[in-house]
């Protein structure tokens, strides 16, 4: 008996709520579904004209069509802009021009089960092992400009042997739990069905959620990185940005005011700083950090 069949008239909230009780195992199995199901944008396939002008390209990645875009020059070093949960690439566009400008050639593409790539369900080892083949498909990167989850796959990544010269993370949080206590707490999940979602992710992509520590991760996160994150954001809170800048050994945290989580995306200010950080030219990027355990400094 499924779970919706023995309560099919409440909410799925409510379901979840008296699932504590009965058939927690099947609440876990149908939270895991729901927690690896992205919402597909709905302008996704016309945002990809807003890339016309690059040349796309396919990854296959477990049997999907991994769609990428690519602007300049085959023999420059290579930088990946990798969007986050529910996005696409077409989001990450503000950052073409300024790289390009920086000498980069430029990969953007669209996380599976996202935009036009292929898939139905995905997560965030997925999105670590995805950036770690389009990576090697194109012959390594310098560097790597991420948003929110993207943000969170990148340091999953290079934990995992991705090497990289210089990372950007925007509006992104290390806590991956962070993401599991955000989903529990949107859809009212009792904490017996979150063990049982978990252990099911677990067994699905084959990690291990204690594997998912910052603590665990944060001494292999090697490459030089830097954090933009919103006071004003609303979906990931300023304080996780704030943590993944102390987490990340040598990192540096650059906040800014009133552009929330997508919209910062937009900003010229962030595109240009980001550029400059991969190119190694900025401000930011010419002072040493202090070693951990201390906060990274505040800009």
């Amino acid at each position: 008996m499924s779970l919706s069949a023995a309560l099919p008239k409440i909410s799925t909230n409510v379901r979840f709520a008296a699932s504590r009780f009965i058939f927690p195992e099947l609440a876990g199995a149908l939270a895991e579904r729901l927690f690896l199901t992205p919402p597909r944008a709905p302008d996704a396939a016309a945002a990809a004209l807003d890339l016309i002008d690059a040349r796309s390209g396919i990854v296959e990645h477990k049997g999907r069509a991994i769609v990428t875009w690519r602007w300049g020059s085959r023999n420059a070093p290579a930088v990946l802009l990798a969007h986050g949960w529910g996005g696409h690439a077409a989001q990450m566009r503000g950052f073409v021009f300024p790289l390009l400008c920086a000498g980069y050639r430029v990969i953007a593409y669209d996380q599976p089960a996202h935009g036009v790539s292929e898939g139905r369900l995905t997560g965030l080892p997925d999105f670590a092992a995805v950036m770690t083949e389009v990576a090697w498909h194109h012959g390594g990167v310098h560097g790597v400009i991420a948003h929110s989850m993207g943000g969170a796959g990148t340091a999953l990544a290079i934990a995992h042997g991705l090497r990289v010269g210089r990372v950007v993370t925007i509006g992104a949080s290390l806590d991956f739990s962070f993401f599991s206590r955000q989903f529990a707490r949107w859809h009212w999940i009792p904490q017996r069905v979150v063990a049982a979602m978990q252990s099911a992710i677990e067994e699905r992509f084959g990690v291990r959620w204690a594997d998912l520590d910052p603590a665990k991760l944060a001494p292999r996160l090697t490459a030089p990185a830097l954090v933009i994150h919103d006071r004003h954001d609303r979906t990931v809170p300023w304080h996780q940005g704030a943590s993944f800048a102390r987490g990340w050994p040598g990192a540096r945290l650059y906040s800014t005011h009133g552009l929330g989580h997508r919209r910062i995306l937009q900003d010229e200010r962030v595109a240009s700083l980001a550029a400059e950080f991969i190119a190694g030219r900025s401000g930011v990027a010419d002072v040493a950090a202090p070693a951990m355990p201390n906060p990274s400094p505040l800009y």
